[in-house]
């Protein structure tokens, strides 16, 4: 009994010591899977802002090289065919000389 009494602090603290580097490990491990699922969205969404950057890069060495022979008439009717069924279009032809 006398032993017990003598020990039992000791025993206390070790486990409450032993408690807190559990939970140390198992707050730093969910910590960092939320970490890395959070870089693998930044990395997914990083990669499909390049593709998208690429394609336009390709498109404007297109327009640049002249193999893009659309001419404003062609942009106006690609437009123009745009326009859905119920919506009203206004074209402001203008006067000669504005």
């Amino acid at each position: 009994m006398n032993i017990r009494k003598k020990f039992s602090a000791q025993f206390i603290l070790i486990i409450v010591f032993i408690l807190f580097i559990v939970y140390t490990l198992i707050s730093s491990f969910v910590f960092q899977v939320k970490k890395l699922n959070e870089y693998k969205a930044e990395i997914s969404s990083l990669n499909k802002q390049i593709s998208s950057t690429k394609k336009q890069i390709e498109e404007l060495k297109k327009i640049e090289n002249g193999s893009t022979t659309e001419d404003l008439e062609t942009i106006a009717r690609n437009r123009l065919n745009m326009v859905k069924p119920n919506e009203i279009l206004y074209i402001d032809i203008g006067k000669e000389g504005d």
